[in-house]
């Protein structure tokens, strides 16, 4: 029996540990599992600021071929060949223009606003723009030593659907785009230029008319590319995250504090995902309760920089250097350690009103290790998931300090009249699986290849 091949493209794969990894080396280790030839077409450098675990390197199967690709940073290297200096004398950089809530400021004006807006095109669709050209050849090259049934992309980087488009069409296979989060229109991805943004959109309607299913990692997904494409409304379907059972049983908890109650947050501040709306909350706290900081602290794991700045300075401008802890970076199995040795989980989604809010991969851990969570920002799909797979929540806007300050005092008084060990009810949460994830995955891999056989 001639076995099945697939070519997963994703510009983040292992030893990089960065959003959306876990699904794809999930999906690897089912594959090959169930008799599938996999290869995987990466990026061979990682975008600035993305964490490396070495030990996400032991799951992978021995059998998945690996191809990395050269992933250079074109407008690095254009910003140090451009950069001059004013009359002032002050050098003048190419820049991505964005608000402390992550949208894009007011274009500049005169020569500055044509540097602007020539930038820009090194960002469509992102920054990963680089690795196209020599992701094609490598692929293509990878074709001829085993040329796939079918192609997955996964995104983001959205350069990783546009390379996957351009294969399928080259090599003539089916291809399953798997959106991770939204394209255009998320609070994440904003250009500010009519003419990127029109690109960036006819690069997606593309990749969305090309691809035989798509695939979406929570329904808001979904929903939002139906009614862009209704034509294409059968072939979008909602897959969800997961986590990894086995990982969270072996961890051995790390206790932070054998007598405070500890807050804890694992991941990365960037953009609309802000801490200052915790920090304002707990300024409010240390005020009004003086002996608040004796049984409770919070820790916030991950780079210490938010916007450019130290994490640890910003804590001290807000006077809450007693309160708060900063760990550097850990591998996913530390950090499962030391969540489950917490008392609550951090969830941060946004600040401001933005729509298209995604369900952060974190979430679905929180759910395996049956955490109650402080969900600040969280849009109403976050903590539905979170709810339906038996977590205990407590939601509060991010543009209103009194109601996390309120959220924080109801989980005190919660845990102090709470002494069980699991926050989840276990009948719950064994859907949101990785295995589960990859499952439903492979499934849509055999009904492209069968779908495109019989056009």
């Amino acid at each position: 029996m001639t076995p099945k091949k697939v070519m997963i493209v994703t510009d983040l794969f292992p030893p990089m540990n960065g959003s959306g990894v876990h699904r794809i080396v999930a999906l690897c280790r089912r594959l090959n599992a169930t008799g599938w030839q996999v290869s995987v077409l990466t990026a061979n450098d990682a975008p600035p600021g993305c964490p490396f675990d070495d030990s996400l390197l032991d799951m992978i199967p021995e059998h998945v071929r690996v191809v990395r690709a050269a992933s250079p940073d074109i407008l690095s290297h254009v910003v140090r060949t451009l950069k001059g200096r004013d009359r002032t004398g002050k050098r003048n950089e190419i820049v991505v223009p964005t608000t402390s809530n992550g949208r894009s400021k007011q274009p500049p004006r005169g020569l500055r606003c044509m540097m602007d807006w020539l930038s820009w095109w090194l960002h469509v669709p992102d920054s990963r723009i680089g690795w196209l050209l020599p992701g094609v050849l490598a692929g293509l090259r990878e074709s001829r030593r085993s040329r796939p049934n079918v192609i997955l992309s996964s995104a983001p980087a959205w350069t990783s659907h546009v390379l996957g488009m351009v294969l399928s069409r080259i090599l003539h296979v089916p291809l399953v785009a798997d959106f991770r989060d939204p394209w255009c229109g998320s609070a994440w991805h904003r250009m500010p230029y009519n003419a990127h943004r029109w690109i960036d959109q006819y690069l997606e309607s593309l990749v969305v008319r090309r691809a035989i299913r798509i695939t979406c990692a929570w329904d808001g997904i979904r929903r939002h590319l139906s009614n862009k494409y209704p034509t294409r409304r059968d072939a979008i379907i909602t897959i969800l995250n997961g986590f990894d059972p086995e990982i969270i049983e072996e961890a051995i908890p790390v206790y932070l504090s054998t007598t405070a109650k500890v807050f804890l947050h694992t991941g990365t501040f960037y953009g609309p995902r802000s801490p200052v709306p915790l920090l304002l909350a707990l300024q409010q706290l240390t005020s009004n309760c003086h002996d608040f900081h004796k049984d409770t602290f919070f820790v916030f794991v991950g780079p210490t920089v938010y916007k450019g700045r130290s994490l640890e300075k910003i804590i001290t401008e807000y006077g809450l250097q007693e309160h708060i802890r900063t760990l550097p970076p850990v591998s996913n199995r530390e950090a499962i350690a030391l969540l489950k040795g917490a008392d609550v989980a951090i969830l941060f989604g946004q600040s401001g009103n933005e729509s298209l809010a995604s369900v952060p991969a974190k979430v679905y851990e929180y759910i395996g290790l049956g955490k109650p969570v402080l969900a600040i920002g969280a849009g109403s799909e976050v903590r539905e998931v979170m709810k339906s797979g038996g977590c205990k929540v407590w939601a509060a806007s991010a543009d209103d300090p009194q109601q996390i300050a309120s959220a924080i005092w109801n989980i005190l008084k919660f845990l102090r009249c709470q002494e069980a060990h699991s926050m989840t009810e276990p009948d719950k949460h064994v859907q949101f699986t990785r295995m589960q994830t990859a499952s439903c995955l492979e499934r849509v891999l055999l009904e492209a290849m069968s779908n495109y056989r019989s056009r």
